[in-house]
């Protein structure tokens, strides 16, 4: 049984389950609801409410003291996805450094990592990575906190990496052209897939009250602007579809409105054939689905 922890903007999210041959399954799912300004483009403000939730939760049982699997999103993570020939790890990581070594001058210290996308048969025996860098103090930051309280992480990931390894895994998503959306306050993270593969992400923040008309069309001309990115591609595959997750109750018709209006077809993630949950926990699929952080996290 594998443990994945993720601090939202909104909230602390514990999912408890493994990877299977079919995507993933679920069997223990608790949120811990954060005052606002906790925790703000995955920093963490008030490292006390987070402790003592951390604590509590411990001694419930809820995450247990060792082999916990941290996934975090913060809009200053640097990706790039880079083609690189068969390389060892340490080669590969200077390989990364060098990458970003322009924007890490104007940075404090960065760490550097990376994620083999997809392994492929070519005559050069090249493969496509993700590569990433992110503050230092950022990850002791998580490291210390997590130490504080007794526990201790096997890995931290970053989002994007989750769900890249999610859309992998499942093969309902594997060869789709879709938009899929993240909604975490105010704080909106779109990406787009083509045929299965990842093609773009981009980041927005709403200005307006969410559930209101005005909201509808920021999130309207979002997803306009990627549907245009798509177009200016030239290519054959036009999207099928726009997902979300992390919608709220009083955005229960955004989807329907945005369908109307941008003649696609607009959903709620309220369940997925590759997520397999647990009977106890069916009441509670569409909260889960709004946590797809956490729960792709689960894979390897």
């Amino acid at each position: 049984m594998t443990t994945s922890v993720y601090l939202s903007n909104e909230n602390l999210v514990v999912v408890s389950g493994k990877e299977t041959k079919a995507g993933v399954s679920v069997n223990s799912f608790v949120t811990i609801p954060l005052f606002e300004g906790a925790v703000i483009n995955g920093m963490i403000i008030n490292d006390d409410i987070i402790r003592s939730n951390l604590k509590r939760l411990c001694y419930k049982g809820v995450i247990p003291k060792k082999d916990i699997k941290l996934v975090f999103d913060r809009s200053t993570i640097l990706i790039k996805f880079i083609r690189i020939p068969k390389l060892k790890s340490q080669n590969i990581l200077e390989l990364v450094k060098n990458t970003f070594v322009g924007a890490a001058e104007a940075r404090e210290e960065l760490v550097y990592d990376y994620s083999i996308i997809k392994e492929e048969n070519n005559k050069d025996g090249s493969n496509l990575i993700l590569a990433t860098a992110v503050e230092k103090s950022l990850i002791e930051e998580y490291v210390e906190l997590f130490t504080s309280c007794g526990i201790k992480l096997s890995s931290i990931d970053i989002a994007i990496n989750s769900i890249l390894k999610f859309q992998r895994h499942c093969p309902n998503f594997k060869n789709s052209t879709f938009i899929i959306s993240f909604v975490d306050a105010d704080n909106v993270f779109s990406l787009l897939f083509v045929d299965g593969k990842y093609s773009f992400s981009n980041r927005f923040r709403l200005i307006s009250e969410r559930g209101t008309t005005v909201s509808t069309s920021e999130y309207q001309g979002f997803l306009s602007t990627i549907i245009q990115f798509n177009k200016a591609q030239k290519g054959n595959n036009e999207i099928e579809y726009a997902l979300f997750c992390g919608l709220k109750e009083n955005e229960s018709l955004l989807c329907d409105e945005l369908s109307s209006s941008l003649g696609l077809r607009v959903e709620q993630l309220t369940n997925c054939p590759s997520i397999n949950i647990d009977t106890k926990l069916k009441n509670r699929e569409p909260e889960i689905m709004k946590n797809l952080f956490a729960v792709a996290n689960l894979i390897k």
